[in-house]
Protein backbone atom coordinates (compact mmCIF):
# COMPACT_ATOMS: atom_id res chain seq x y z
CA UNK A 1 0.00 0.00 0.00
CA UNK A 2 1.19 3.36 -0.57
CA UNK A 3 1.37 6.29 1.61
CA UNK A 4 -0.34 9.49 0.53
CA UNK A 5 1.23 12.32 1.67
CA UNK A 6 -1.50 14.93 2.25
CA UNK A 7 -2.12 17.67 -0.24
CA UNK A 8 -1.36 21.30 1.21
CA UNK A 9 -4.70 22.20 -1.17
CA UNK A 10 -6.70 19.45 0.43
CA UNK A 11 -5.95 18.90 3.78
CA UNK A 12 -8.11 21.51 5.95
CA UNK A 13 -5.39 21.64 8.79
CA UNK A 14 -2.49 22.93 5.75
CA UNK A 15 -4.50 25.21 4.19
CA UNK A 16 -5.87 26.99 7.46
CA UNK A 17 -2.11 27.70 8.73
CA UNK A 18 -1.63 28.88 4.71
CA UNK A 19 -4.84 30.91 4.59
CA UNK A 20 -3.68 32.87 7.86
CA UNK A 21 -0.65 33.55 6.70
CA UNK A 22 -2.02 34.89 3.11
CA UNK A 23 -4.53 36.71 4.65
CA UNK A 24 -2.05 38.58 7.15
CA UNK A 25 0.76 39.16 4.05
CA UNK A 26 -2.44 40.18 1.63
CA UNK A 27 -4.28 42.72 4.73
CA UNK A 28 -0.23 44.04 4.76
CA UNK A 29 0.20 44.38 0.98
CA UNK A 30 -3.39 46.53 0.87
CA UNK A 31 -2.30 48.60 3.23
CA UNK A 32 1.28 49.29 1.41
CA UNK A 33 -0.79 49.87 -1.60
CA UNK A 34 -2.97 52.36 0.03
CA UNK A 35 -0.42 54.50 1.80
CA UNK A 36 1.52 54.77 -1.51
CA UNK A 37 -1.54 55.95 -3.06
CA UNK A 38 -2.43 58.38 -0.51
CA UNK A 39 1.15 59.70 -0.70
CA UNK A 40 1.42 59.84 -4.20
CA UNK A 41 -1.98 61.76 -4.65
CA UNK A 42 -0.87 64.14 -1.48
CA UNK A 43 2.48 64.91 -3.84
CA UNK A 44 0.12 65.12 -7.25
CA UNK A 45 -2.35 67.93 -5.65
CA UNK A 46 0.90 70.03 -4.47
CA UNK A 47 2.55 69.84 -7.45
CA UNK A 48 -0.48 70.62 -9.44
CA UNK A 49 -1.18 73.71 -6.96
CA UNK A 50 2.18 75.18 -7.44
CA UNK A 51 2.89 74.59 -11.24
CA UNK A 52 -0.60 75.50 -13.07
CA UNK A 53 -2.61 78.58 -11.87
CA UNK A 54 -6.28 78.26 -12.82
CA UNK A 55 -7.14 81.03 -15.60
CA UNK A 56 -10.97 81.55 -16.05
CA UNK A 57 -12.15 83.33 -19.18
CA UNK A 58 -13.62 86.91 -17.54
CA UNK A 59 -17.20 86.62 -19.57
CA UNK A 60 -17.95 83.11 -18.27
CA UNK A 61 -16.56 83.58 -14.57
CA UNK A 62 -19.03 86.92 -14.57
CA UNK A 63 -22.12 85.32 -15.94
CA UNK A 64 -21.67 82.21 -13.57
CA UNK A 65 -21.26 84.30 -10.92
CA UNK A 66 -24.40 86.62 -11.91
CA UNK A 67 -26.55 83.13 -12.07
CA UNK A 68 -24.91 82.39 -8.56
CA UNK A 69 -25.72 85.49 -6.69
CA UNK A 70 -29.77 84.89 -8.53
CA UNK A 71 -29.97 81.87 -6.93
CA UNK A 72 -28.08 82.33 -3.46
CA UNK A 73 -28.47 86.07 -2.99
CA UNK A 74 -25.71 86.56 -0.60
CA UNK A 75 -23.33 85.17 -3.17
CA UNK A 76 -21.31 87.62 -4.22
CA UNK A 77 -17.47 86.25 -5.12
CA UNK A 78 -17.60 87.49 -8.71
CA UNK A 79 -19.27 90.63 -7.86
CA UNK A 80 -16.36 92.71 -7.24
CA UNK A 81 -14.74 91.96 -9.89
CA UNK A 82 -17.84 92.41 -12.43
CA UNK A 83 -18.05 96.17 -10.96
CA UNK A 84 -14.27 96.34 -11.10
CA UNK A 85 -14.36 95.75 -15.20
CA UNK A 86 -17.87 97.51 -16.40
CA UNK A 87 -17.54 100.08 -14.37
CA UNK A 88 -15.58 103.65 -14.29
CA UNK A 89 -12.97 103.51 -11.62
CA UNK A 90 -10.50 105.29 -10.62
CA UNK A 91 -7.13 104.13 -12.12
CA UNK A 92 -3.27 104.11 -13.15
CA UNK A 93 -1.98 103.76 -16.48
CA UNK A 94 1.51 102.87 -16.76
CA UNK A 95 2.51 102.65 -20.10
CA UNK A 96 6.59 102.83 -21.90
CA UNK A 97 7.54 104.46 -18.33
CA UNK A 98 4.79 106.85 -18.21
CA UNK A 99 2.44 107.38 -15.02
CA UNK A 100 -1.31 108.89 -15.74
CA UNK A 101 -3.21 108.51 -12.87
CA UNK A 102 -7.44 109.55 -13.07
CA UNK A 103 -9.47 110.22 -9.71
CA UNK A 104 -8.56 109.29 -5.74
CA UNK A 105 -7.00 106.12 -4.47
CA UNK A 106 -7.11 104.39 -7.64
CA UNK A 107 -8.70 100.46 -7.80
CA UNK A 108 -7.48 99.83 -11.24
CA UNK A 109 -4.23 99.83 -12.87
CA UNK A 110 -3.67 99.05 -16.75
CA UNK A 111 -0.06 97.99 -18.29
CA UNK A 112 0.99 95.92 -20.85
CA UNK A 113 4.09 93.57 -20.81
CA UNK A 114 6.84 95.21 -21.50
CA UNK A 115 6.00 97.87 -18.57
CA UNK A 116 5.01 95.63 -15.98
CA UNK A 117 8.56 94.92 -14.92
CA UNK A 118 8.87 98.56 -14.27
CA UNK A 119 6.25 98.74 -11.77
CA UNK A 120 8.47 98.50 -8.78
CA UNK A 121 10.51 101.41 -9.67
CA UNK A 122 7.78 103.92 -10.40
CA UNK A 123 6.38 105.88 -8.03
CA UNK A 124 2.57 104.82 -8.13
CA UNK A 125 -0.34 104.52 -5.02
CA UNK A 126 -0.40 100.81 -5.07
CA UNK A 127 -2.33 100.50 -1.58
CA UNK A 128 -5.61 100.50 -3.15
CA UNK A 129 -4.96 98.35 -6.68
CA UNK A 130 -7.41 95.79 -6.62
CA UNK A 131 -6.65 94.45 -10.02
CA UNK A 132 -3.94 94.68 -12.73
CA UNK A 133 -5.40 95.08 -16.56
CA UNK A 134 -2.35 93.26 -19.03
CA UNK A 135 -2.48 93.72 -22.04
CA UNK A 136 -1.20 91.79 -24.93
CA UNK A 137 -1.01 93.90 -28.31
CA UNK A 138 1.04 90.93 -30.61
CA UNK A 139 1.67 87.39 -30.77
CA UNK A 140 5.36 87.89 -30.16
CA UNK A 141 4.30 89.05 -26.52
CA UNK A 142 2.73 85.80 -25.63
CA UNK A 143 6.91 84.63 -24.83
CA UNK A 144 7.08 87.38 -22.51
CA UNK A 145 6.89 85.70 -18.84
CA UNK A 146 5.24 87.68 -15.91
CA UNK A 147 6.91 87.40 -12.52
CA UNK A 148 3.76 87.50 -9.88
CA UNK A 149 6.00 87.73 -6.89
CA UNK A 150 7.31 91.79 -8.38
CA UNK A 151 3.25 92.29 -7.26
CA UNK A 152 3.51 91.95 -4.17
CA UNK A 153 3.61 95.40 -3.03
CA UNK A 154 -0.20 96.09 -3.97
CA UNK A 155 -1.45 94.93 -0.98
CA UNK A 156 -5.06 94.65 -1.77
CA UNK A 157 -4.33 93.19 -5.18
CA UNK A 158 -6.86 89.84 -5.85
CA UNK A 159 -7.24 89.91 -9.96
CA UNK A 160 -4.78 90.09 -12.45
CA UNK A 161 -6.34 90.30 -15.69
CA UNK A 162 -4.81 89.62 -19.34
CA UNK A 163 -6.57 91.63 -22.23
CA UNK A 164 -4.96 89.93 -25.58
CA UNK A 165 -6.11 91.65 -29.11
CA UNK A 166 -4.35 88.81 -30.83
CA UNK A 167 -5.79 84.55 -30.23
CA UNK A 168 -4.82 83.67 -26.52
CA UNK A 169 -5.83 80.70 -24.30
CA UNK A 170 -6.02 80.01 -20.54
CA UNK A 171 -2.97 77.34 -21.38
CA UNK A 172 -0.66 80.03 -23.31
CA UNK A 173 -1.39 82.59 -20.30
CA UNK A 174 -0.13 80.04 -18.11
CA UNK A 175 2.73 79.53 -19.52
CA UNK A 176 3.70 83.09 -19.30
CA UNK A 177 3.52 83.31 -15.37
CA UNK A 178 6.08 82.62 -12.76
CA UNK A 179 5.99 82.39 -8.95
CA UNK A 180 2.26 82.14 -8.58
CA UNK A 181 0.62 82.93 -5.59
CA UNK A 182 -3.08 81.85 -4.89
CA UNK A 183 -4.26 84.96 -3.49
CA UNK A 184 -4.27 86.74 -7.15
CA UNK A 185 -7.49 85.18 -9.59
CA UNK A 186 -6.32 85.40 -13.05
CA UNK A 187 -8.25 85.87 -16.02
CA UNK A 188 -8.18 86.44 -19.52
CA UNK A 189 -10.09 88.07 -22.11
CA UNK A 190 -9.98 87.94 -26.15
CA UNK A 191 -10.72 91.51 -27.31
CA UNK A 192 -11.62 91.72 -30.98
CA UNK A 193 -10.26 95.29 -31.73
CA UNK A 194 -13.25 95.87 -34.36
CA UNK A 195 -15.92 95.87 -31.69
CA UNK A 196 -14.36 95.50 -27.93
CA UNK A 197 -13.62 98.22 -26.04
Amino acid sequence: MKKQNPNPLINRQATYLFDIKCKTMSKKVVLLFMFVMFITNISAQATLNEDAPVIREISSYINQGALMRSAKPGYSDSKNLEELVTQVQSSVYVKAGSVNSYGEKPKNLFTDLTSITQLGNLSIEKNNIEIIVISIDRSVDLNSTINLSMLSSFKKLKYVYFVSKVPVSAQSISSMITNYNEKYSIFYKVQNSDTDQ
